[in-house]
């Protein structure tokens, strides 16, 4: 499962979990550079909850390969062809994270026609997704969106803000579930504010304070798992993401699908990058229910 041309995609073989977004190169504190972006940590969580997954995006491959190799076995990658792989360069003082988007791929095209799968989430985080676009796919069931992306912006220098998203009433009613974090909150309370209307679930995250489901019939808070060490919480968003797209589509309750997700997103942080996240039977084990009931 090397990486593919997006074109292969059409033609490869059916896939449960589809995200779309583009892989990044994220600058590590010694200059390397490490595999990223929400679609990864997506879809290798997926895999290993036993799905046949796949990610699409834009990049360049031959700076991604040396990178993807380790998880190359697990999952698909179908890449538009760019110049450049989107990176980013993160630093954090006293607490609070600045980051700078050093290269973008530009967008992914084709939205409109991608494949059928179980699962489709959206996942951009750079601003390469244009969802009225995506949202035109029919083949497919549940619509997830993680919109940290959507609400990211650059200046010339590329240090990265973050400005308010807005989306219409049709588009918020192919929205199935909504996931981000505290931080991103005040500059997507009209997409909450729209999806819940539309009769969708939107999740707000809040790491160690757990996360708060928003329905169109009211909220409820759930509590986060506690972890025995802290090592690394580069994607914890997008494992819960994904694991909670995964158990909601099998049929879990929303607390049977949060316990399962905040499982996920407290194992992967107990080490380092993609390769800290978890198999199902760890997750499993660690919300400490039978998830053989709730999805296939």
């Amino acid at each position: 499962m090397t990486i593919r041309s997006a074109e292969a995609l059409v033609s490869g073989p059916p896939v449960d979990y589809l995200a779309v977004g583009n892989p990044t190169l994220d600058v590590r504190p010694d200059s390397s550079l490490a595999v990223g972006g929400s679609v990864v940590y997506a879809i290798i969580q997926a895999a290993r909850l036993g799905l046949c997954v796949a990610g699409l995006g834009r990049g360049c491959a031959p700076e991604l390969v040396p990178v993807w190799m380790p998880f190359a076995t697990e999952a698909f990658l179908y890449i538009q062809p760019s110049a450049d792989t989107t990176r980013f360069r993160n630093e954090s003082m006293d607490g609070r994270r600045t980051q700078w988007l050093e290269k973008s791929a530009g967008s992914v095209s084709g939205l409109d026609r991608i494949p059928e799968t179980r699962v489709l989430h959206l996942a951009p985080v750079a601003r390469e997704i244009v969802i009225e676009e995506a949202v035109r796919a029919k083949a497919r069931g549940l619509l997830g969106l993680t919109p940290q992306g959507l609400i990211r912006s650059w200046d010339e220098h590329g240090l990265v803000h973050h400005q308010p998203l807005e989306i219409d009433g049709p588009t918020a009613a192919t929205l199935d579930v909504v996931v981000f974090a505290d931080y991103e909150a005040p500059y997507l309370k009209g997409v909450a504010q729209a999806v819940r209307r539309a009769g969708g679930i939107v999740v707000v995250t809040r790491g160690a304070g757990g996360c708060e489901v928003l329905l169109a019939t009211g909220t409820q808070e759930f509590p986060a798992i506690e972890t025995s060490q802290l090592v690394d919480d580069t994607g914890a968003g997008d494992v819960f993401a994904s694991a909670l797209f995964i158990a909601l589509d099998g049929g879990s309750t929303v607390s049977e699908a949060v316990r399962f997700a905040a499982a996920a997103a407290t194992l992967s942080i107990e080490g380092i990058g993609p390769r800290a996240i978890a198999s199902r039977a760890e997750i499993d084990k660690l919300a400490g229910q039978d998830s053989s009931l709730a999805f296939p």
